[in-house]
């Protein structure tokens, strides 16, 4: 009976290759909301689209534990996941969960798989755990070592056209961003704004470690974007981002004070 394959909203390429998995190997339905550019990229050059069986007997959730992040209510489900548990009631509302800690839940769904996948489900993965390590910044021995079974014969580059492709929409407004963006203190506080996180992100990736800089804070369209070095982290998250109730990670929604944000990163970097 027809199981529909789902992620989380804001779909990211790990949440979309995980529903890929499911979708490849047991078949049913797929269903991918508000696909970031990457995984639209993806599923572009897939040539796949959402299919949504006329009855659906379960689900099959990826990428998330957390029933508050999915599109709709779902029930008769399993859970397939690589993050810190967010809502314990709902996990344990499944039929059947593999939650493991990783860095990317592809890993996890290789090693389900014994590494017996077609070429075109480990491409996708190999897109996934590029972007969940930051374009392999915080890939160590394991990751690089799961990535190259998801290569195979293929060229990194391929992966890499696949997630930049696209990314900055209108040149114009990205040079004007560009010029505008302002550093100041030491360590070193950058902050830009963007239009959209594509460009956020491809800003952070091309500057952050030639210009030194130890955070960026990016004014988005939702709200503000804080990302910093993995030796700011703690101190950052720790001393200011807990003070924000509503965020995920270094998101923070519906936020728009930039002087008083980076007044706050100040203090904290300097106590």
């Amino acid at each position: 009976m027809p199981i529909l394959h789902v992620t989380h909203l804001r779909a990211d390429a790990d949440g979309f290759a995980s529903a890929y998995w499911g979708y490849k190997v047991f078949g049913g339905g797929l269903y991918i909301p508000e696909p970031d550019s990457t995984v639209q990229n993806l599923m572009k050059k897939l040539k796949v689209k959402n299919v949504i069986p006329p009855v659906v007997v379960g689900f099959h959730v990826y990428d998330t534990c957390d029933s508050k992040k999915l599109p709709f209510f779902v029930f008769n489900y399993s859970v397939f996941d690589h993050h810190k548990v967010e809502d314990e009631d709902f996990l344990k509302s499944s039929v059947f969960s593999y939650v493991k800690p990783r860095t990317a839940n592809v890993m996890n769904l290789y090693d389900l798989s014994e590494g017996k996948l077609e070429d075109d489900v480990l491409f996708v993965f190999a897109v996934a755990l590029v972007t969940d390590t930051g374009f392999l910044k915080t890939a160590k021995e394991e990751e690089l070592f799961y990535l190259s079974k998801f290569l195979k014969k293929r060229p990194l580059e391929e992966v890499f056209t696949v997630v930049f492709s696209g990314k900055i929409k209108n040149w114009q407004s990205f040079v004007r961003h560009l010029n505008n963006m302002k550093i100041f203190s030491k360590p070193k506080i950058a902050f830009v704004e963007c239009d959209d996180d594509d460009e956020f992100l491809i800003i952070i990736d091309t500057l952050m470690y030639p210009l030194d800089i130890a955070v960026f804070v990016g004014k988005l369209p939702w709200g503000l974007w804080v990302y910093c070095r993995k030796d700011m982290m703690q101190k950052i998250y720790q001393k200011v981002l807990r003070d924000f109730p509503n965020r995920d990670a270094g998101r923070l929604y519906n936020q728009h004070n930039v002087d008083d944000l980076i007044e706050r990163i100040e203090k904290a970097i300097e106590s």
